[in-house]
């Protein structure tokens, strides 16, 4: 089980080999042996380091998250087991025709899942006179077979998003799709607090296997940000995020989300993730889909698996 704490005065601590959670005169006893991992979402939570050692001798991962939803810092064991043979392939694959496979099947995962979850919305909603954007950005996924660059598929994408982001405009109080230096709407906070969240969860994902974080095949490689883990998140975006904070209404306070709302954002992102979909005909909590697409990335460069893009229908 995954165990997350948000608030400020929580201390985590051990109690006859047990994890304990305390606030005040509240106090929750877990079995350490029934968690895999500690996500720390908030500030004001203490740890202890009988914790820590437990987590250790448990191989529980202690994740610290900081407040724009990214991860900040992060506690397992020191020696991690590795397979260079991945690594090596995973290099190659950037080179040849594997690597515009991939990005191709990442763009038509985003892509698919937009035009399913926007179809939706407008269904719902009663704007048939919506529909035909709907249909526009399935359009762009046909298309993609023809792109012969990234920058091709990139060029789609966001001409997808565009049309995408100006449909749901018209249903939620945002003006367009913004990014953090854009000055953004609450609306658009949230979900950049969102994906943030979500890319720390793709990057536990891809940190469980052998493959290389920064090394991608749709995004630019940059230092600074993990070309392989935007990748992959691609696929999970309207899954878990777009379809979690459509269900809040954001509130900022002096430029940032009130704690309030990134606790109600962080609720609803963990109810996506446990919830229980079918994909390549397995019927799994998402986030268990995003570790499996992790590890069939994997095998798929290693040439032991077929790939293909996530899309909930």
């Amino acid at each position: 089980m995954k165990v997350v704490v948000n608030g400020y005065g929580v201390y985590v601590g051990t109690k006859n080999r047990m994890i304990s959670i305390r606030k005040e005169c509240e106090e929750r006893l877990i079995s350490a042996g029934n968690v895999r991992q500690v996500v720390v979402a908030s500030s004001g939570v203490s740890l202890s380091s009988s914790f820590l050692r437990l987590a250790s001798e448990n191989n529980i991962d202690v994740v610290i998250l900081n407040s724009s939803g990214s991860i900040a810092g992060r506690f397992y064991p020191a020696i991690k087991k590795a397979n260079v043979v991945v690594r090596k392939e995973q290099y190659r694959a950037q080179a040849d025709d594997r690597g515009l496979f991939l990005a191709r099947c990442f763009v038509r995962g985003k892509i698919m899942n937009q035009y399913y979850l926007l179809k939706s919305i407008v269904k719902n909603r009663k704007r048939r006179d919506l529909i035909r954007f709907c249909y526009e950005i399935k359009e762009r996924a046909g298309k993609l077979e023809k792109c012969s660059s990234q920058q091709e598929l990139i060029q789609e994408e966001a001409k997808a998003a565009e049309t995408y982001w100006n449909v749901v405009s018209e249903f939620y109080k945002m003006d367009g799709r913004k990014k953090r230096y854009d000055n953004p709407d609450p609306f658009n906070m949230a979900l950049n607090y969102g994906y943030s969240v979500l890319m720390s969860y793709v990057m536990l994902a891809v940190d469980v296997t052998n493959l290389d974080p920064f090394a991608g095949f749709l995004h630019t490689e940059n230092p600074r940000r993990p070309a392989l883990v935007v990748d992959l998140m691609e696929e999970f975006r309207q899954p878990v995020v777009d379809r979690a904070v459509f269900k809040v209404s954001p509130v900022e306070k002096d430029g940032l989300l009130t704690r309030e709302t990134r606790g109600e954002i962080l609720a609803e992102i963990s109810k996506r993730l446990e919830t229980k979909v079918t994909f390549n005909g397995r019927k799994l909590p998402i986030e268990y889909h995003i570790y499996l697409q992790a590890r069939r990335l994997e095998r798929f460069l290693l040439g032991k698996e077929a790939y293909s893009p996530f899309i909930l229908r």
